[in-house]
């Protein structure tokens, strides 16, 4: 199946006159392809950034067009959200491994409301 998505994905993209760039905001691609063609866009599932500044493939025994979900924002938006579990089935990481970033997540939050003044607001 992935293959002919590919095809079909292919098509409608080399049919477009205008040359394609990454789409610079969220309206630009909410109704776009899917699977995602725009790997190289950071909200992208398919390459992630690791801190030596290389790239990882999330899940490297797939490709681009056979992962379940391309586009972060498109999770971000689903009614429900998600379990870490899930997450990480994504990201290929493991359940304590996305609790631990979130963690780190909500403290830098934080710690950046607080130096804005925002923190009784949240």
């Amino acid at each position: 199946m992935g293959h002919e998505v590919r095809r079909l994905n292919a098509a409608k993209f080399d049919s477009d006159p205008e040359p394609r760039r990454l789409p610079a905001h969220r309206d630009d691609c909410r109704d776009g392809l899917r699977p995602c063609p725009y790997v190289s866009c950071r909200h992208n599932l398919f390459l992630d950034l690791t801190k030596a500044g290389g790239l990882r493939f999330t899940r490297s025994d797939l490709e681009p067009d056979e992962l379940p979900e391309t586009c972060v924002l498109d999770l971000v938006e689903r009614e429900g959200g998600l379990t870490l579990e899930a997450i990480g089935g994504l990201l290929g990481l493991s359940r304590e491994r996305v609790r631990q970033i979130e963690v780190i997540a909500k403290r830098r939050f934080n710690a950046v409301a607080e130096r804005l003044g925002l923190a009784g607001h949240l």
